[in-house]
């Protein structure tokens, strides 16, 4: 784990007694859970359904706080696995899942970091593996390496069908650039909130398709909310431009050959059922 990493884990871990405590942070959650809900169509998922026969649809929570995401879209999943590096916050999402009645094999979340040189061994079976989902919730601009996120996020989709969706920040402009550059020059000044956390100071839309489609994944898709996230920070009140990001991991080296072999079959069948004179066969 990169000291930028164990920065993260170690603010986050003493921020889970007070985190989604304060009345701006729900209206946060409500704010980004309301978006996800209206847009469930466009986000491409088959999600679940009462005549669906027992499919299993898979969701991959990362950077999954105490569980955000999972409530905004869990009523439409059948198995949820979070995956956050701070272990208060693993603790503060199982206990909810608990409450709600999940059982562990329905909805749970472990302590892990899909992004570290070695990751570990308990997040490569078939558990962590071919979800139709993944979804990172406001984490985004906290990761070090954000190209690296997206690749090994769509490592985990199912290929052609899985979606990796990415809820964070339009580019700001305030106090965290000079903050992070004075942090640099003396790392015992003392800064107020999780500015010390942040990497990326928000994204275009042209960043994150090229990171899409960089990681392997088509059919980018976007929207920005219309009504800014307000947050009220100890270092003030902090206005914010939240977007929504989806791509579709694409089909592997085989199942694009599958692709191509039934759309010649497809043009084939066409042209065999055409009779000389241009009228169709019976």
């Amino acid at each position: 784990m990169s000291a930028f990493t164990e920065a993260n884990r170690k603010a986050f871990n003493d921020l889970s007694a007070s985190y989604n405590s304060k009345p701006w942070q729900h209206k946060l959650s409500q704010q980004v859970s309301d978006a996800l809900q209206q847009r469930r169509d466009w986000l491409g998922v088959r999600w679940t359904k009462a005549d669906d026969g027992g499919r299993d649809v898979r969701l991959l929570d990362y950077a999954c706080g105490t569980g955000a995401i999972t409530k905004a879209l869990g009523p439409y999943v059948t198995t949820i696995r979070g995956i956050d590096i701070s272990d208060s916050m693993v603790e503060k999402y199982n206990e909810a899942s608990q409450s709600s009645g999940l059982k562990p094999e329905q909805g749970s979340a472990v302590v892990g970091d899909l992004l570290s040189e070695q990751v570990s061994p308990q997040l490569s079976g078939p558990e962590y593996q071919l979800f139709d989902i993944a979804v990172i919730g406001l984490g985004f601009h906290h990761f070090e390496d954000p190209a690296l996120a997206i690749k090994r996020l769509t490592e985990r989709l199912k290929p052609e069908t899985g979606v990796l969706v990415i809820i964070d920040f339009l580019p700001f402009s305030d106090k965290l650039a000079r903050e992070r550059e004075q942090r640099q020059q003396d790392p015992s000044a003392d800064f107020p909130d999780m500015s010390h956390t942040i990497k990326h100071s928000g994204f275009t839309r042209e960043q994150m398709q090229k990171l899409y489609e960089d990681g392997g994944l088509e059919d980018f898709g976007w929207h920005v909310l219309p009504d800014l996230a307000v947050m009220e920070l100890k270092g003030g009140t902090k206005e914010r431009t939240i977007f929504i990001a989806k791509g579709r991991r694409s089909p592997t080296g085989w199942g694009k050959l599958r692709n191509w072999f039934g759309s010649m079959q497809a043009q084939m069948a066409g042209q065999l059922s055409l009779e000389p004179d241009g009228r169709y066969g019976s």
